[in-house]
């Protein structure tokens, strides 16, 4: 059983890098453009030429503009292994690290890991000389040596940089990271670096005297590359430090709106889903299994076919109708006996532990009431065709002949063997339930998994959805093992060697 378990698992990471694939495929392939979706101007764009200079930013920012090979190892990992400070792919995500700093005033600071960066996938091979020839001139202390004065030189050097607005910066901060490396012979390097970058972005830097004081110029240096990582510096140049990043180190990205961890907030998201669907998937099982026993008990019987008929009805009532009625029937256009949205009401923040365990129950009695009532249909008509199929079997005729009771043979020998259809449905029930139920959450304003996978999709926020889906096709793999471990726990005829 051991090896099964371990080959199983390592058959889930070929796995879940193939649904990566395929899902990154499908939102590459799905219309719209995720930068005229999440900035909002959708056809805007062709009209008004400063939307459309938003919109190159914006895809820039997020490493959209790159090709899709990279864009998907990217997400995946960088695969940076290469220890000269080339990565495999250019990615954002291995040591571009924004440092959140306390300091003693209760200010807090965000500061940025000084790193090369490099420069942006449109820029020309001429282009980039020239922007690396002028930051050299920024970077020579000693210009009164060249042909012109050494202040006109770093002048018209700042003026040439400025003039080519966002494509100079990767040169400058890359100038700004090989300066950091000996600050005591860069400071003149690096006040000309921050004026030329004021006039770039706009950007004021503000440095606390406490910080400056415990780091000098190398205070600057960090505001600055806070600032850039902050608004969109990606294009980090890995020195292979990290070797590791993206999915392979855990790293779901940010939203692209809110540039929140979407690690986060699943997590807070999941800790909303996953109660609720642990609730119904136990809830389901135990009205499926007695059901379907009593329909095998009483086969042919009035009752059995009244429960049929219910359970068919029941089975057929599309879950955002059930929901709706639900709350027409119990919510405060009903009797109005349980809240129809969220969880909690607003005042739960000040309830004590018993009012407020009181209240979420109430909250979550209608959510879970539409979640269970399709599963445990469906489940108990399962448990009863499986029942069915068991007690024809010579095995329960031998039992019967023995003399004993209907009770023993039903409950002793005919309920495990009868049980296996019933555990195979595990796998599917487990993750969708997990994965969130998008309709329930949205009927009932639940902000559990659903709905986060819901409004990734329609704002086409790439680590969104692959957040959500990898988890889903995750617990899905995990649900099947399960089912396959149960299996030979209630049927010892079946082995995993």
């Amino acid at each position: 059983m051991f090896s099964f378990v371990v080959r199983r698992l390592l058959l889930m990471i070929p796995t879940t890098f193939g649904v990566a694939l395929v899902v990154f495929m499908l939102y590459q392939a799905a219309p719209g453009d995720p930068a005229t979706v999440m900035m909002g101007m959708g056809g805007e764009m062709n009209q008004n030429s400063d939307a459309g200079a938003r919109i190159d930013t914006f895809r820039r920012e997020h490493g959209l503009d790159r090709s899709l090979v990279v864009q998907f190892f990217s997400y995946i990992g960088p695969f940076n292994l290469s220890r000269n400070g080339h990565a495999w792919f250019t990615t954002p995500f291995t040591e571009r690290k924004i440092e959140e700093v306390q300091l003693e005033s209760g200010e807090t600071l965000f500061e940025g890991k000084p790193m090369a960066i490099e420069h942006l996938p449109g820029t020309s091979p001429e282009e980039r000389v020239a922007l690396d020839e002028w930051v050299a001139v920024l970077e020579n202390d000693h210009a009164g040596e060249l042909s012109e004065v050494g202040a006109e030189a770093w002048a018209r050097a700042g003026e040439q940089l400025v003039s080519r607005g966002a494509t100079a910066l990767p040169a400058l901060f890359t100038s700004l990271h090989a300066v950091a490396l000996d600050l005591e012979r860069g400071a003149g390097r690096i006040e000309r670096l921050s004026k030329v970058l004021a006039l770039s972005t706009g950007h004021a830097p503000e440095v606390s005297a406490e910080r400056q004081e415990q780091l000098g110029l190398g205070a600057l240096v960090r505001h600055w590359f806070g600032w850039y990582y902050s608004h969109g510096g990606l294009r980090v140049r890995n020195s292979g430090e990290d070797p590791w990043g993206g999915l392979l180190a855990g790293d779901l990205g940010r939203e692209m709106q809110s540039r929140e961890s979407v690690a986060e907030e699943l997590l807070r998201r999941l800790k909303v889903t996953v109660p609720l669907s642990l609730i119904s998937v136990l809830l389901s099982y135990l009205i499926a299994l007695p059901l379907g026993i009593f329909s095998v008990r009483g086969q042919g019987t009035f009752l059995d076919g009244v429960a049929t008929v219910v359970l068919f009805v029941l089975y057929s009532i599309p879950t955002f109708w059930a929901g709706l009625m639900l709350i027409l029937v119990f919510g405060a256009t009903g009797v109005d006996w349980f809240p129809v949205l969220g969880l909690h009401d607003k005042d739960a923040a000040s309830m004590d532990l018993a009012a407020w365990l009181w209240d979420l129950c109430l909250h979550a009695v209608l959510p879970v009431a539409t979640l269970t009532y399709g599963s445990f249909a469906y489940l108990s008509r399962q448990m009863r065709a499986g029942m069915l199929d068991v007690i024809r079997q010579d095995y329960i005729r031998t039992a019967r002949a023995k003399g004993l009771s209907e009770r023993v043979v039903i409950y002793k020998h005919a309920l495990r063997n009868s049980m296996i259809p019933v555990i195979t449905l595990l796998a599917s029930i487990l993750p969708i339930l997990i994965g969130g139920s998008v309709i329930v959450e949205k009927v009932f304003n639940i902000p559990g998994m659903g709905m986060y996978a819901f409004e990734g999709l329609l704002r086409r926020d790439f680590y969104i959805v692959m957040a959500t889906t990898l988890f889903v096709g995750i617990m899905t793999q995990v649900g099947i093992l399960l089912s396959d471990i149960t299996y030979s726990l209630v049927d010892p005829r079946i082995r995993h060697d």
